[in-house]
């Protein structure tokens, strides 16, 4: 599979940077960029464009990349073998919760709850943990729509 890096845990799947070029019409944004976990955080959905759009729902989504340690075997010739090891970035989710939206032009509000024991953001050399709002809709044709708004959570 290949990935484009855009920095440290921002790998991202040329279909995902494709459909955030081209799919206009939505976003999605936090009235606040800073929440305390426990706190609610307000997703702001914007549709300008609800042409064949449809289900559409915005979601607050925490995001760990952690690094793995890979070792494999390194074979030169017939009897030569090496024990090689990596990092590889992985990642999982490890919190979301959606809400349907209508699929109507407007601004419309969401407001979620983060809980009290969640993971705070975090951006470290091994593990990060990265909070979104996204908002998704599908499309009768074509890429799906898709935005997203990174904010941070505190401890």
């Amino acid at each position: 599979m290949v990935e484009f890096s855009f920095g440290k845990g921002r790998e991202v799947h040329p279909l995902e940077a494709l459909r955030r070029r081209l799919t206009r019409g939505l976003e999605v944004a936090a009235s606040e960029q800073e929440v305390r976990r426990g706190a609610e955080v307000e997703a702001l959905v914007t549709i300008s464009s609800a042409r064949k759009l449809v289900d559409v729902e915005v979601g607050v989504v925490c995001t760990e990349y952690y690094d793995e340690l890979h070792t494999g075997q390194s074979y030169t010739g017939d009897t030569t073998s090496s024990t090689t090891s990596s990092r590889r970035t992985s990642d999982d989710v490890a919190h979301e919760t959606w809400s349907p939206v209508e699929a109507v032009p407007g601004v419309q509000s969401v407001r979620f709850a983060i809980p009290p024991d969640a993971p705070f953001s975090y951006r470290g050399e091994c593990l990060t943990f990265k909070w979104e709002l996204v908002a998704r809709g599908r499309r009768s044709r074509g890429l799906d729509r898709q935005a997203r708004s990174e904010f941070s959570v505190l401890p």
